[in-house]
């Protein structure tokens, strides 16, 4: 999601208003002439949106769950829940202190905020409406054994949540995003002798590590980037080591 940039430019003076010449004289410093320059433009400030705007993102991977944010604010939201895996992976979330033993599509809590949705297939993404009050909620695989796994992660809801960084609308022609357990996009072409970006924007690490071993970035977090610089033609492909079912490919012309 692009920031917008503000140029501001310096006022310049009509025909009838220009300044007077700079005399100079030899062995005397000359005054500094007005600049006709524009100034440089300031650094806009990042532009910050709630995180529930368009679908908060909830990205399955095995075996981890990745939030598009730590806390969002009550009211409406929408998830928009990624299976980057390989395996089935299922939906579930449930206010803290519900029943844990109570899992499964159709499952339910008495007691307390719980729902579930059906198996999420790889690859799939499943939009799911809710209506959340402020409290604590957790949000997990509801496949039998994936939380025990380390597939489920802690969501605050509070009127004071932040607002999160509007990212890009789309990524340069040179560039991998790593979201949702999946690299964005899967194959990329560039030509001999371009340098690739890849950005983490998932909570969790992930490594770039092709599989003929030519380059690995070992782990890196959130935010961080890592660059490897293709020369020969052909095709590299390349997995998180963290995360193997994460599989992308440059191809180099």
């Amino acid at each position: 999601m692009a920031a917008a940039v503000a140029f501001v430019a310096a006022a310049c003076g009509g025909p009838t208003n220009r300044p007077a010449p700079t005399q100079v004289t030899l062995g005397e410093q000359a005054a500094e002439r007005p600049s006709t320059e524009p100034p440089a433009p300031e650094p806009a400030e990042p532009r910050r949106v709630d995180p529930r705007k368009g679908g908060f993102e909830v990205g399955f991977g095995e075996y981890a769950v990745t939030l598009e944010a730590p806390a969002i604010r009550p009211g409406p939201v929408t998830f928009a829940v990624h299976n980057g895996g390989k395996l089935v992976h299922g939906f579930e979330i449930e206010a803290e202190g519900g029943d844990d033993d109570n899992s499964g599509p159709g499952g339910g809590d008495d007691e307390g905020f719980k729902m579930e949705t059906e198996a999420i297939e790889p690859g799939s993404t499943l939009r799911v409406p809710l209506e959340l009050g402020a409290g604590l909620y957790k949000v997990e695989c509801w496949v039998d054994g994936h939380d025990d796994l380390g597939m489920e992660i802690l969501l605050e809801v509070r009127p004071d949540a932040p607002l999160v960084r509007q990212e890009p609308a789309g990524a340069a022609p040179d560039a991998v995003l790593l979201q949702g357990f999946a690299f964005e996009p899967p194959t990329l072409e560039v030509e001999a002798g371009t340098e690739v970006t890849w950005t983490n924007e998932d909570p969790a690490d992930h490594t770039v590590t092709a599989k003929d071993g030519s380059f690995d970035s070992g782990p890196f977090g959130q935010g961080q980037t890592f660059s490897f610089t293709a020369e020969q033609p052909g095709r590299v492909a390349y997995f998180c080591a963290i995360h193997p079912t994460m599989e992308g490919t440059i191809v180099v012309r």
